[in-house]
């Protein structure tokens, strides 16, 4: 398998996205949600980067803002999104069109929810290679001497073989209620894959699979993506995923981002206190200990707490969290922090 950038070398390398204080709202009957506000983070080439967080923290909401797939939803999104030279928030649907699936792809966490159930899994594949791969259509016909559709048929085989999947002629035969959920991830990553993608987008892409499965999903993501020079946003709420396979972590709260740093350095060494009390919820292999946990709730992000969203859950809450918000601070190398216990220290 081919290794990751070091990190040094990655200081220098330039991110290929990059989100810029992104503030997202929903109107509800309630009043307005303010479900992200301020949220900063970079992914480079060929890296990959955990969010994680619980349940409601807005990672599926920051995926989503990415490529504005809210539809028709009432909300309001700013900030900025930065791809290829280009603020992702400012074009619109037409422009987004060319870059959707076809430069940034996503994998969402029900597969067989994101595979059209009226159409055979071969036709929808080869709907796509028609529509990315037309130079490959066209070698294949020469080298092979085929004709169209066996063309397409020759390359979505080899796709689909190299996401392990096998007995590929009864798949393609197939509608995506009758393969099960390891399949059908497999197939939604090939799919994701297909136009050689700069960005993966993987939401939660793992949790609905069986242990097994989900080892060699993880693992077949990393390996393709590493050999097709594709970066990773990876959300999760697991922890334990994020150390076999991240580069670096960002930890979201409440619609905010408040530790980021490469994984080793946030396993070993984390800083904020929600971060701690994460980790220590996750059981250890082999040791016979309590485990811990976050008490209280995430916020109504209706009506947010003033200052740190944090501090209504937080042991160290200080005079200052309550009135005022965190700003992000370098507590070591690679390593920041939206806390004012090394604010403070600055």
């Amino acid at each position: 398998m081919e290794k990751t950038i070091p990190q040094k070398a990655r200081q220098k390398t330039k991110a290929i996205l990059e989100v810029r204080d992104l503030n997202v709202a929903f109107k509800t009957a309630r009043g307005k949600a303010k479900i992200l506000e301020g949220v900063n983070f970079e992914l480079f080439p060929k890296e990959i980067l955990a969010l994680v967080g619980e349940t409601g923290s807005g990672k599926s909401v920051t995926a989503k803002s990415i490529l504005n797939l809210f539809g028709n939803y009432p909300g309001q999104i700013q900030g900025q999104v930065w791809f290829d030279t280009q603020d992702l928030l400012t074009l619109k649907d037409a422009q987004l069109e060319s870059i959707r699936g076809n430069r940034i792809s996503m994998v969402f966490q029900n597969p067989q929810s994101s595979i059209n159930p009226l159409f055979t899994l071969g036709e929808q594949i080869s709907r796509l290679i028609r529509l990315y791969l037309v130079p490959e259509i066209k070698m294949a016909r020469q080298e092979n001497n085929l004709t169209e559709k066996q063309a397409v048929i020759h390359i979505a085989r080899q796709k689909l073989n190299e996401v392990g999947l096998t007995d590929i002629d009864r798949l393609l035969k197939s509608y995506a209620g009758e393969i099960s959920g390891g399949m059908a991830q497999r197939y939604r990553i090939a799919l994701a894959l297909l136009s050689s993608p700069e960005i993966l987008i993987a939401d939660e892409a793992t949790s609905a699979l069986d242990v097994t499965v989900q080892a060699h999903i993880l693992k077949l993501m990393k390996a393709l993506c590493q050999k097709k020079q594709t970066a990773i946003l990876f959300i999760t709420h697991d922890l334990g995923i994020a150390a076999q396979i991240c580069d670096r972590v960002a930890v979201m709260y409440a619609g905010r981002i408040v530790e980021v740093a490469k994984t080793k350095s946030l396993f070993e060494n984390p800083l904020h206190p929600y971060t701690r009390g994460l980790l220590k919820a996750v059981p250890k292999f082999g040791k016979k200990e309590d485990l811990s946990f976050v008490p209280g709730m995430i916020p109504d992000l209706v009506h947010p707490p003033k200052g740190c969203r944090f501090h209504t859950r937080c042991s160290q809450a200080m005079t200052i969290c309550r009135r005022e918000k965190p700003r992000r601070v370098a507590a070591e190398s690679r390593h920041d922090v939206s806390c004012f216990l090394y604010e403070l220290e600055k």
